[in-house]
Parts: structure tokens; sequence; C-alpha cells
């Protein structure tokens, strides 16, 4: 875990999570809400399913399909609404009971395809941090916050830190998919007392907050 006094990359941490990110470059692709596509249990691979999908299994992703937040905390008892999808692909709640708020962001990703998942999310982490991609492999590491599906783990690049300024703990994780053009970043940032990583695990497990959900495009 990375701690700091406003120096280094933490001194560009937006406290706003996700929903500000005024790093990101890549261009917000939304899903409506209300969407009739039905999700897939799981995503399609062309080669067998595994437990989890890992950056080299991105390669295996049918194209013909996309992926979205399943975003279990809106209108989810306990949560209030920190910021809303005005456009750049980015929201937020707020724990009621721990103080903690969960920021997703959802877009394309930058960079070339070629340089396959796990480049390209730290490219997707770098935004965040307003530095380079080369400077925030340093920080992050991978399966220490995954995502999920409704049956598998989902490999991430990921910063755990905290910001003793602003009295907090956070983590910042991130998936890029190269075969999909799609892009996804999640964020916790919980009270300095508060063990980020426990409170990620929750939050995996319980309400299923950091979920994908996939389905056929088109």
């Amino acid at each position: 875990m990375i701690r700091t006094r406003r120096h280094g990359l933490l001194a560009l941490l937006a406290i706003g999570l996700v929903a500000t990110a005024s790093g990101c470059t890549a261009t917000p692709s939304p899903t409506p809400p209300g969407s009739s596509a039905s999700p897939a249990p799981t995503p399609s691979v062309s080669a067998s399913p595994t437990v989890e999908i890992t950056f080299d299994d991105g390669e295996l992703l049918d194209p013909s399909q996309k992926a979205a937040w399943a975003d279990p905390l809106a209108g989810a008892e306990g949560y209030s609404v920190v910021t809303t999808d005005d456009g750049d692909g980015s929201w937020s709640y707020k724990s009621d009971d721990t103080g903690c708020v969960i920021g997703y962001w959802h877009g394309a990703p930058t960079g070339d395809a070629a340089a396959g998942d796990s480049a390209l999310s730290d490219q997707l982490l770098a935004a965040q941090f307003a530095t380079t991609a080369d400077e925030i492999s340093g920080f992050a590491k991978d399966d220490a916050a995954p995502f999920r599906t409704p049956s598998e783990l989902v490999q991430t690049r990921a910063v755990a830190g905290a910001d003793e300024e602003a009295g907090a703990t956070y983590i910042v994780a991130a998936r890029a998919f190269a075969a999909l053009g799609q892009g996804f970043v999640a964020t916790l940032q919980c009270p300095a007392k508060t063990n980020v990583a426990d409170v990620w695990s929750l939050l995996s497990s319980g309400p299923n907050a950091f979920q994908l959900v996939f389905s056929r495009s088109g």
C-alpha cells in the first residue's frame, strides 16, 4: 500500500473518485438504462471457460458481445448517489454504513489494442492519476482487486493507497478488453481507519458491486 503526504502520484488523486475522472481522455460509451439486451451468464470465449478471465484470456473474447457494469447499487437501500452519469461514463455512490464511496467509469480505452489488456488497463489507471502508464505500472498490481462476472473473476490492474492529508484509503482498479474496445474502472475510497481491501471483498461478495455482465451487441 502506498502512503504519502501530497507528493508523487497520490498528490494527483482526485478525491471525487472516478466520477471526476478529469484525467480520462477515453471517449465514454454509456450503457443506456433499461436496455433490452439479455446478459449472458458468462462471457463467450473461443476456448474452454476459465475460473478467472485473465489478461491473456481477453484475446479469446468474442468481439460480437459487449460488457457493462451490473450496477447493483442503483436504488439499493443504504446507498446514496454522490454523482450521476452526465455523459462522461462515470458515476458514484456512498455507503451510509461505512462512509465509503464507490465510483464507476466505462468507456473506450486509448492506445494500441495490440499492446494487450494488461498494458491498456495501465493506461486507464494512468488517466485516473493524471500520469503515464509507465509511471503507474510501478504501483499497479495484478489480482489485488478483481472484478467479476456472475460466475467468474476478472483480472484487473489495481493501485491501493492511503492519502494521509485527505484522511482516506483507496483502491483504483481497471480492466481493458482490447477485443471488445471497452474499458472499465472502479474506485473505492474509505475513511482512513477502514481496511479498504476488506470492504472491496465484501462489496464483491455481497451486492456484487464490481460485477460485469456480457451480452450480445446489436
